[in-house]
């Protein structure tokens, strides 16, 4: 979560140009007039508190997430641009349960930062079927990607119903995330084989409803959970309860509060998930 703006900031065409330019690579587009409609749901009262959450939007656009990727690729022991110098065989894979989901879109992401998009690269980008064929041992290496794991549970279930098996006996297996939530680390630890690698990790302090969080008062978390539930009363503050001001380029996550991505007749989202 990033540090809003003082209160009572105004709401000027040069802070609405700092969101549009921010958000300008999201897959739907955020201008000046969606901006505006976004913030005409709230009360008079609440545009100031709205705004600030606006400010406090964490955005990972191409090139913060290319830049993650690629220190996160070479802070890997073993690694090395020159094959000659790796140690063992690397094979990358996207860490999906099914095709189409965000691990395709960051493995692809992956290759292209790394500058591993070449065909003499291509023996190293394997789908999860692939595994098993490849006869890795324990002097080689798989790095599974994704964008976030918020909570380590669909990592786990994931884990369990299709990579196990497929990658027992290789020497290291990681996990390489964007952003990886609170508790999702020992969660994985806990019930995987896996090494969380993320770009970034976060804290009790990204989630907007939890004390640590001090951006916003008690009594605007509280307004803010209202329009939540107008959003989604099921899960106002996101899926597993995160309350992340969390958005990708590719797609907004579900784990981040509901005022941002929802979309149906009481209410319309900045940051639509559907196509």
């Amino acid at each position: 979560m990033r540090r809003p703006k003082a209160a009572d900031t105004a709401i000027d065409a040069k802070r609405i140009k700092r969101w549009t330019d921010e958000f300008a690579g999201y897959r739907h587009a955020v201008t000046k007039t969606t901006i505006e409609s976004w913030l005409d749901q709230f009360d008079n009262g609440d545009r100031d508190l709205a705004a600030r959450v606006l400010d406090a939007v964490d955005f990972y656009g191409a090139e913060r997430i290319a830049a993650g990727f690629r220190a996160a690729l070479n802070s890997l022991d073993g690694w090395h641009t020159n094959p000659a110098e790796r140690t063992g065989k690397w094979r990358f894979a996207a860490y999906a349960g099914s095709s189409g989901e965000s691990g395709d879109a960051m493995l692809h992401q992956f290759r292209l930062a790394n500058n591993l998009d070449h065909k003499n690269n291509d023996k190293m980008f394997v789908h999860r079927s692939q595994l098993i064929g490849e006869q890795l041992g324990a002097e080689d290496t798989v790095v599974l990607i994704d964008d976030l794991t918020a909570t380590g549970d669909q990592v786990c279930e994931v884990w369990t119903e299709h990579f196990a098996e497929l990658v027992a006996g290789i020497g290291r297996v990681f996990l390489m995330v964007v952003v990886a939530g609170r508790g999702a680390r020992k969660r994985i630890k806990d019930k995987t084989d896996l090494r969380l690698i993320p770009t970034k990790e976060l804290d009790h302090r990204d989630s907007l409803f939890l004390d640590d969080c001090n951006y916003f008062t008690g009594a605007e978390k509280d307004r803010l959970l209202e329009y939540a539930r107008i959003a989604n009363y099921k899960l106002p503050k996101g899926r597993g309860e995160c309350g992340y001001l969390l958005v990708f380029q590719h797609r907004c996550p579900n784990n981040s509060v509901a005022i941002l991505h929802e979309s149906h007749p009481k209410w319309e989202g900045l940051f639509l998930r559907h196509d």
